[in-house]
């Protein structure tokens, strides 16, 4: 298939809607918009009046400012509907957390991040306050970890090479240290987020194979540290490892047995 050129306008529409989502100021004006993206004021104007003419953003007539619109949540419904990979691993992610009692993740990798794509909260435990379509950094979640531990060595020695945002003293942001812990988690079959993005709150990730070597996505359990370290004494990383296997087979076509 030939490759085409983007369209810019169409980039520049998306760059806006993407600026809403990496976090930061909820609402914002047109000159704070066009200077985020260094775009001149009337195309940024031109473009948000379209986005909003067509329901993708609101404005806030009080202050004139713009956030995303109610029209995006129609999006969330149908990927969720449609895509493989939350369609066939949401059954396993309800079957964990019930077992568990903990929330149970699945996440993909994406552009040196990793992106939840699916959630199951668990009843009666705390809150676990990540959301479905944020994206994370590799390097200090366990999702992440596993995604990183099977990237393909170049893509891996930008993520060891880049600066490792720290979010809690136990976050690994030494380049040395993190090769180690990806050896470990070849080695081991899992990942660990040690209180590593908050402190009380540990979790345990495998990751889940699409091809020998390569991941199609990862799943996680997460809860207070305590709880945690008690799953992994009644078998939790096991049973990770078998349901990772089961939706390699059933969502990907790749059958393994997982070493126990």
């Amino acid at each position: 298939m030939a490759t085409t050129k983007n369209i810019q306008s169409v980039e520049r529409a998306f760059s806006i809607l993407e600026l809403f989502q990496e976090g930061g100021a909820p609402e914002r004006s047109v000159k704070e918009i066009s200077e985020a993206l260094g775009l001149n004021k009337s195309t940024t104007f031109g473009l948000i009046n379209t986005l909003t003419n067509l329901g993708y953003l609101q404005q806030n007539e009080e202050n004139q400012k713009y956030v995303l619109g109610l029209k995006l949540l129609s999006f969330s419904n149908a990927v969720k509907v449609q895509n493989i990979i939350i369609r066939s691993v949401h059954p396993y992610l309800e079957q964990i957390s019930r077992k568990y009692g903990e929330t149970v993740h699945c996440a993909v990798g994406q552009k040196g991040g990793v992106i939840y794509v699916d959630k199951v909260e668990a009843t009666g435990s705390i809150y676990i306050s990540t959301q479905i379509g944020t994206r994370n950094d590799l390097h200090c979640t366990g999702v992440g970890k596993c995604i990183l531990a099977y990237l393909p060595p170049e893509e891996q020695e930008q993520v060891l090479s880049s600066q490792l945002k720290t979010m809690t003293y136990n976050t690994i942001t030494n380049s040395e240290q993190l090769r180690e812990e990806i050896t470990r988690i070849r080695e081991n079959g899992y990942a660990m987020d040690n209180e590593e993005i908050a402190i009380g709150l540990s979790c345990v990730a495998v990751p889940v194979f699409s091809a020998p070597g390569k991941t199609g996505c990862a799943i996680s359990v997460s809860g207070m540290t305590s709880r945690i370290q008690l799953a992994l004494k009644n078998g939790l990383v096991e049973e990770l490892k078998r349901v990772a296997a089961e939706i390699s087979r059933t969502t990907f076509g790749y059958t393994y047995t997982p070493t126990l």
